[in-house]
């Protein structure tokens, strides 16, 4: 980062704020487990549009409290209104579509190669980012683990819907390199508030057309599920995201998209029982393999860290 002043990691990495990263991690690393839940009453149209008026309302809110400006161009609308499309209504509506059919350990695991397409859409397409050794190997290996993963199955749906969830990946990198070019001069939290908003409003012609206004059978699990995700996975863990960008930096905070996989698949095996196949546990420790030695080769190693005066862009695919 520049345009900062250095300060020292005692500043910087508290007790305290260890633990909100904790959380914020937690939030977002068992996503897909309450996904798994909401699903035993919930259509996938309805939950993701439930768990967006929930994150539209709650940031909303947010937005009034704090008195932030709205955008105040014509231009800045309409990139919100394809952010809402391309980063919320599309992915969100794949990926949890895709979890009827593939378990919320495979999900998350596949779902965790989303920085690597930002890195591959950075460097052939903006011309941002170089390859090195390390990278390719990253690469590589978690390419190497989706093909095992698919060829073996992937779950009671076959090769297509872990296929889905990759393509999900891409479409959010496609998002987060939308985000960073268009609206990175837009406050965050603003960011968050409008690309839900828009997305909600985008998935209730859908979920009309497709009768899907409706619950099998409501308990009080699926309910609970539906809150967490809608109030907690993506609202308040957006905010405490936007906190630790600026607190930490950019870089710094992207490791929770390393460690998430570890929460959800711990959830899925313990709590859920899923089991994936020999082959489907050998390709997952590969994916993530990939994904971890991708991840090393874009941190600051040896660094201090850098308090940033202001956020240019976030990443919002979480």
């Amino acid at each position: 980062m520049t345009g900062g002043h250095v300060a020292r990691p005692g500043e910087l990495v508290t007790p305290g704020r260890i633990g909100l990263y904790a959380l914020m991690t937690t939030i977002w690393g068992s996503s897909f487990f309450f996904t798994a839940l909401a699903l035993r009453a919930f259509n996938p149209f309805l939950l993701v549009q439930l768990r967006m008026v929930l994150a539209t309302v709650v940031l909303g809110l947010v937005v009034v409290l704090t008195r932030r400006r709205l955008p105040q161009t014509r231009r800045l609308w309409g990139h919100f209104v394809v952010l809402g499309l391309i980063s919320i209504a599309m992915p969100y509506t794949l990926l949890t579509w895709a979890q009827v059919w593939v378990n919320s350990s495979t999900a998350i695991v596949l779902s965790s190669t989303t920085p690597i397409f930002v890195f591959l859409f950075a460097t052939f397409v903006t011309r941002a980012e170089k390859f090195s050794t390390l990278r390719l190997v990253g690469i590589v290996l978690a390419f190497g683990g989706v093909v095992l993963l698919t060829a073996g199955g992937g779950g009671g749906g076959g090769w297509f819907w872990p296929v889905v969830i990759v393509v999900t990946s891409a479409v959010y990198a496609v998002a987060n390199i939308y985000t960073r070019t268009f609206v990175s001069s837009v406050d965050p939290i603003m960011v968050a508030f409008l690309q839900l908003g828009f997305g909600m409003l985008w998935l209730a012609p859908v979920t009309t057309m497709t009768g899907s206004w409706h619950v099998e059978d409501l308990g009080l699990i699926p309910l609970i599920a539906v809150l967490e995700l809608g109030i907690l996975g993506s609202a308040f863990a957006y905010v405490l995201f936007f906190y630790f960008i600026r607190t930490w930096g950019s870089t710094a905070t992207s490791m929770n998209t390393y460690l998430q996989p570890a929460v959800g698949v711990l959830l899925g095996v313990v709590v859920l029982h899923e089991r994936p196949s020999a082959t489907g546990w050998i390709a997952l420790a590969i994916i993530l393999a990939g994904v971890i030695v991708f991840g090393a080769s874009r941190m600051p190693w040896g660094r201090r860290m850098v308090v940033p005066e202001r956020v240019g862009s976030a990443d919002l695919t979480s």
